[in-house]
């Protein structure tokens, strides 16, 4: 099936700006994520490669320049969920390897065996991707985190070094494809003649038949272990950001390419704090005579309590911006700001003194007509 344009995947327009990407790509990555799409996880995973496929490109300036100009063509190939460059490629088993990934190869050459084969192996196959989601707290998007996630893996049995076979010799040579792994037929049909080449059935490929089975992997050859990886997350990461890690996915046996890992970052909210792009937004509450005299407040931050100058005659519901409080740009140095929203705190209820003060500094609202002299606020120009 044809690749879809990324910007069809991510449903933008092709003059969308980096925030729409970002926007369209998290609100699809969340909805399917395959822990989250839970009816039809493989349709959904799926999915989810191909939103992360996209967005890997047209999130970089320079790839989606490159995509943008020459479609497909004009970023790397990709017969597989880590795609390829060809000079990555030296050896001819590199080459089998790479091949035998593509959907296409597969289709074309499929029944008829690999026409890179050799002698010592009789197919490949590719280890599954894995995917993993890390939680951080939202200010792991200021400076960054190191996470460390653990990755079921399997390894080379110890006792057999991966034969399979009891203490790693018990096995001989298989009788049926002689030790090559692979079966060739000839057909011949009228002038043609029709070569198929198979992984051999009697020995599945490995050119060996197993006399005694290991008894510590059953004869699989391989054992179940725990990989623990520390991921380098970002400053400036965004929420539902994936991650791909190539070659610590599910392991491809003795000659296949293992999988690769995704790990997605979810940021657990702060209360009382959103953010927006690079900006952060909170809230503050102030007393009443700090509001109408002016003074200092504490007022919260992502990192901490700071200082806060309140000028005299604050209205409730004023924005004040805190320079570089925010969250860091994408591969940048400078970070967006904080805008906290003052609120203003009226006492519930004053004494006799409290009153009389209040309506000589404002006024008896009771007596209040149209035309009455300006209160002691205005005449003082405040």
């Amino acid at each position: 099936m044809a690749k879809k344009d990324y910007y069809e995947v991510l449903g933008i327009s092709k003059d969308a700006s980096p925030e729409e990407v970002k926007s369209a790509y998290r609100k699809l990555a969340r909805q399917y994520h395959p822990d989250v799409a839970k009816e039809n996880p493989k349709a959904a995973e799926e999915k989810f490669k191909e939103l992360s496929e996209a967005y890997e490109v047209l999130a970089d300036p320079e790839k989606r320049r490159r995509y943008d100009q020459g479609g497909f063509s004009g970023v790397a190939p990709d017969f597989g969920p880590g795609g390829f460059t060809w000079q990555n490629f030296s050896h001819s088993d590199d080459l089998e390897d790479l091949l035998g990934q593509s959907p296409l190869f597969q289709q074309l050459f499929g029944s008829f065996g690999s026409p890179f084969a050799t002698g010592r192996r009789g197919g490949i196959a590719r280890g599954h991707d894995v995917e993993v989601t890390v939680r951080l707290p939202l200010t792991a998007a200021i400076h960054g985190a190191h996470p460390t996630v653990e990755v079921p893996r399997s390894s080379p049995c110890p006792d057999c070094r991966g034969t399979g076979a009891k203490g790693g010799t018990a096995f001989e040579t298989c009788p049926e494809c002689k030790g090559q792994g692979q079966v060739r037929r000839v057909q011949s049909r009228g002038f043609a003649q029709f070569i198929t080449i198979a992984a051999c059935p009697k020995c599945g490929g490995t050119g060996r038949r197993i006399l005694e089975r290991c008894p510590t992997c059953r004869g699989s050859g391989r054992r179940q272990t725990t990989e623990r990886i520390e991921l380098t997350v970002p400053p400036g990461v965004d929420d539902g950001a994936v991650f791909r890690i190539g070659g610590h996915g599910g392991d491809g046996g003795p000659h296949g390419a293992a999988g690769d890992l995704y790990v997605q970052v979810v940021l657990e909210p702060v209360p009382g704090f959103r953010r927006d792009g690079t900006e952060a937004y909170g809230e503050a509450t102030v007393p009443l005579p700090v509001a109408l005299l002016g003074g200092e407040v504490s007022v919260p931050t992502l990192e901490g309590p700071a200082d806060l100058k309140i000028p005299a005659g604050t209205q409730p519901e004023t924005r004040f911006r805190l320079r570089g409080r925010g969250f860091p740009r994408p591969r940048g140095t400078s970070r967006g700001d904080l805008l906290i929203t003052v609120h203003v705190e009226i006492p519930k209820s004053l004494n006799g003194r409290e009153r009389e003060l209040v309506r000589e500094a404002l006024g008896d609202p009771a007596r209040s007509t149209t035309g009455r002299r300006e209160s002691i606020w205005r005449r003082r120009g405040t």
